[in-house]
């Protein structure tokens, strides 16, 4: 059984995420790494991450490895700092834009990307057969902690860095959704921009995500809007994705966060292979849109892992999902929120054209998802009768539109996404999917 879903181990703290359950994916992580550097480990701001972070230290100390606790840190942060470093891999406790009582643990190795799907098995195997002969070193043997935050700095100075273009003359308006972000991105877009105002940025350990961020960028919109920025931007909780808004108050997905980015580096010959890959939930306006630039659309599975796996693998440098998570591949291996905002705004600091006049390139068509609660949606996605109604509106939408249903790697759902030119016909499928899967569920 794989523990792990699209973005780690995840589940709510203390009840399906327990003190156990990291105390041994450290000691499986502590087995598994290359021995001969330490593992660091980052958190973010909700309130289960200090006992999730002592459980965790615990195990990987107690194979003998020692473990760099980097404290509050977003996931590519983490990752970065594991190839500046040159460090065995680590882990970063989070729940991304999960609500605070949920947690996770994402595992990297040494080249600072998620661990492969076979390693994980490895890792779920040793934490649910429970078994565990050692080694259990003593004395001297036993590993250390290392107090590791200052090295969160090189990570701020390297996003610092980024920017050709001076970015002082922007009015922007950035929402940490009070979690991993908090602080970073003030120092980062302070020391870039003075004109950069911030919201959601004072964790207590409870906020994080919650109604902002960029699950709830409607309060970011409407201050966007009201107080005339030139953009706005919303990060998640650890802080791997970014949704912006643009100078009207309008929402901008990563859909066309992704448009704007890769028709920008196409024209400076920096968009590899003249591809971009996004993955099955990415609308059909932006392949659309990419397509009349002569610029190909490659279609993953959802999780930016199979994003990033697909670039490494063709040689591509930028990807990323509807949800905000955009990888540019020749700066960072990583979904970075922070990072693409930075991107964003040298372009709009190079440009004549207002945000939303650069968002508009993009005609989205109609797309709807909708959750339906699932104790197991693995299992209900696979059901013959959801199966054939998958097939039934798939046939119906032959040339004018697409279905998915997925199980959720992150939540217990299951998600419902229909999409056509026909607003009309998209909440029929919904409508009788939905009806489907919830009588399933009842069974």
């Amino acid at each position: 059984m794989n523990l792990f879903g699209t973005d780690g181990v995840r589940g709510i703290a203390n009840q399906d995420l327990t003190c156990e359950t990291a105390f041994r994916l450290g000691r499986a992580v502590g087995f598994l790494l290359s021995h001969d550097r330490p593992i660091c480990v980052g958190k973010d701001t909700r309130v289960s991450s200090d006992m999730l972070e002592a459980a965790l230290t615990s195990g990987v100390c107690s194979t003998g490895r020692s473990v760099i606790q980097l404290g509050v840190i977003t996931t590519p942060g983490l990752s970065y700092i594991i190839g500046h470093f040159d460090l065995s891999g680590g882990v970063m406790i989070s729940a991304s834009h999960n609500s605070f009582e949920y947690n996770g643990l994402k595992v990297f190795g040494s080249d600072g990307m998620k661990i492969s799907d076979e390693d994980e098995a490895i890792i779920s195997k040793i934490i649910s057969d429970r078994e565990d002969e050692g080694p259990w070193p003593i004395g001297k043997e036993i590993g250390k902690v290392i107090r590791g935050s200052h090295l969160v700095n090189s990570y701020s100075d390297f996003l610092k860095s980024l920017p050709a273009r001076d970015l002082s003359n922007l009015r922007v308006l950035i929402d940490t959704a009070n979690g991993s972000t908090s602080a970073i991105a003030r120092d980062v877009w302070r020391f870039l921009c003075p004109n950069a105002d911030f919201m959601n940025f004072s964790p207590d350990g409870f906020n994080i995500n919650f109604e902002c961020g960029s699950t709830h960028p409607d309060s970011l919109a409407s201050e966007v809007a009201r107080g005339s920025y030139d953009a706005g931007f919303a990060y998640d909780g650890d802080g791997d994705r970014c949704i912006a808004v643009d100078e009207k108050g309008n929402v901008i997905n990563g859909d066309k966060l992704m448009a704007i980015i890769g028709l920008h580096m196409a024209q400076n010959g920096r968009l590899s292979k003249n591809t971009v890959v996004g993955t099955v939930m990415s609308n059909y306006g932006l392949e659309r849109c990419l397509s009349s630039y002569g610029i190909r659309l490659i279609r993953t599975q959802v999780g930016d892992r199979f994003v990033l796996e697909e670039m490494l693998r063709g040689g591509y440098s930028l990807g990323g999902e509807q949800s905000g998570h955009i990888i540019v591949g020749n700066i960072l291996h990583a979904g970075d929120g922070i990072l693409t905002s930075l991107c964003i705004g040298e372009i709009l600091a190079g440009s004549k054209s207002p945000f939303s006049e650069l968002a508009s390139v993009v005609k989205e068509i109609p797309q709807v998802q909708v959750n339906v609660k699932a104790a197991c949606p693995d299992q209900i996605v696979s059901l013959p009768k959801v199966q054939e109604a998958v097939k039934e509106i798939s046939s119906q939408l032959a040339g004018i539109g697409r279905v998915l249903v997925r199980a959720s790697g992150t939540e217990p759902v299951v998600r419902i996404m229909v999409e056509s030119e026909d607003p009309a016909i998209v909440e029929r499928c919904i409508d009788y999917l939905k009806t489907i899967v919830e009588q399933e569920i009842e069974l």
